[in-house]
């Protein structure tokens, strides 16, 4: 077949769709996208042909104009598979020569995720481990569209408006002392070893798009109008806009409340369903996975009444999974085995990649067929059995998992991880676990301390006791997942 590139076919077509360079598709039910090429040409084209290049050779569509417009369909599968596109256009006065209009390479398609939140989504390479020659082979199938950009700043130019594709970075910007305001396709720690897991265990390229702001209470985050780029909320919806795939979301993961501590419960939990509300006005997720406020951050009045409400939206939602990060395992790379940072408040890269470990086994449970549902153990039930005596029951078996950090391992479990009207319990005897219901858990007092109307709260403060050092445990948590219970303050009745 002859073939030549014409310069002057510009001049001749109009293209309106078309793939772009590492542009990442959303598959359907039959592991397929779809892909439209559409536009206009003049009456001295014949014909106009797409090549697309697959693993086991080209597949070839041409039409034949007996009209100006055009528009072709191509399928493509989702497989570990850069495709390419070829547009070329056949000339009535060529000779049959196929002339080369516009070419797409690094073409994937898969399953999206988009993360939101502050911090600890945004999440920092704090041990800038995330450099290009250390980073899994698996990276090159996760892709993300745009930049990362602070919460707090009005519209940074020209990432802020940035709407093309990118092989996904693991680090955000380093917004500490404002060294950096953006990142054009950064997905963070946490989003990249989401898409490292899912590509490892799926075998389909993945789409992270993170929309976090690096800090900020949840007010930063509601919406103002559709596309104001100087809102978090206004250059999420601008970049999923873009991408096509606002509608074909697998899970929308939101990461955020520790700068809510001291909201009372009815305060976040309005305002986290008023986001809620706009998001699901917005764009079509599948499941909603809200990541339960852990203690941290170092804050006077901890984040209880974040994680009642939290708690609560959960419990009345029917697409809204809750997990936690209670429990997560000792830090190897660190001294003491501390999963933060001496703030207190963010990570290592420990303890991003626990958490993206259950969030990925979470999605493979909910859309690949996993048997394991890693939810964080939610609240059944508060039973008050004797002024002494007071039984709490989970949806799922639960243990209780000592502090991994060797600081923190004389603090126990009966002694710390409970409190009644905002004062810690300290005349528990023992927790048990019954032996034929491994759900339910009874505090058992020395004294009589336990009365009706009484609240009772799961994880009170963000610190241990008279020290400035963060809550890293006992836990209690499910023995076949590791993932810790949701914290909660409830009355009993």
């Amino acid at each position: 077949m002859n073939f030549s590139f014409l310069s002057e076919s510009k001049e001749q077509i109009t293209i309106t769709s078309f793939p772009e360079n590492y542009q990442f598709f959303a598959r359907g039910d039959d592991n397929k996208a779809n892909i439209n090429i559409s536009g206009f040409v003049n009456s001295s084209i014949d014909s106009v042909i797409i090549k697309v290049y697959h693993p086991e050779g080209i597949i070839r569509r041409s039409a034949t104009l007996s009209r100006k417009n055009f528009s072709i369909d191509i399928k493509i599968e989702a497989i570990k598979h850069n495709y390419t596109m070829e547009l070329y256009t056949k000339s009535k006065n060529q000779l049959g020569k196929e002339c080369l209009v516009k070419k797409a390479t690094h073409i994937t398609v898969g399953d999206v995720y988009v993360i939101n939140g502050q911090s600890n989504a945004w999440a920092i390479d704090y041990d800038n481990i995330y450099k290009d020659s250390l980073v899994s082979s698996y990276a090159k199938w996760i892709r993300t569209i745009g930049a990362m950009h602070v919460y707090n700043k009005p519209a940074v130019s020209p990432e802020a408006s940035d709407t093309h594709w990118y092989i996904a970075n693991g680090k955000a910007p380093d917004i500490r002392n404002g060294a950096e305001l953006v990142g054009k396709g950064m997905v963070g720690v946490l989003g990249m070893n989401i898409g490292l897991n899912l590509v490892a265990s799926q075998g389909i390229p993945i789409a992270i798009i993170n929309g976090a702001g690096g800090g900020g209470g949840i007010s930063f985050y509601q919406k103002t109008i559709d596309n104001d780029l100087n809102t978090p909320y206004g250059r999420l919806y601008n970049r999923l806009e873009a991408s096509g795939l606002k509608h074909k979301i697998k899970a929308f993961i939101w990461n955020q409340g520790e700068n809510n501590a001291g909201d009372s419960v009815n305060s976040y939990k309005d305002s986290l369903n008023k986001l809620y509300s706009n998001f699901k006005l917005d764009y079509t997720f599948e499941k909603f996975y809200l990541i339960q406020t852990p203690p941290g951050c170092n804050s006077k009045s901890g984040h209880q009444t974040v994680r009642e409400a939290q708690r609560q939206f959960a419990d009345e939602k029917m697409d809204v999974c809750i997990l936690t990060r209670h429990g997560f395992t000792e830090n190897p790379h660190t001294k003491n085995g501390s999963y933060f940072l001496d703030d207190g408040c963010h990570y290592h890269a420990h303890g991003y990649k626990v958490l993206a470990s259950w969030i990925s086994s979470q999605a493979e449970f909910d859309f690949y067929k996993s048997k394991v549902n890693f939810e964080a153990p939610r609240l059944i039930n508060v039973k008050l059995e004797s002024s002494k005596s007071l039984s709490i029951e989970f949806d799922k078996q639960i243990i209780v998992k000592g502090g991994g950090v060797e600081k923190y391992a004389m603090y126990s479990a009966k002694d710390y991880l409970f409190a009644s009207n905002n004062k810690r319990l300290t005349t528990i005897e023992e927790l048990v676990i019954d032996s034929l219901n491994p759900r339910k858990l009874t505090l058992i007092s020395s004294i009589p301390i336990f009365n009706k109307g009484d609240k009772i709260t799961h994880i009170l403060s963000d610190n241990y006791p008279l020290t400035q050092d963060a809550y890293q445990g006992p836990w209690l948590i499910n023995p076949e997942t590791g993932v810790g219970a949701v914290g909660f303050t409830v009355t009993i009745k």
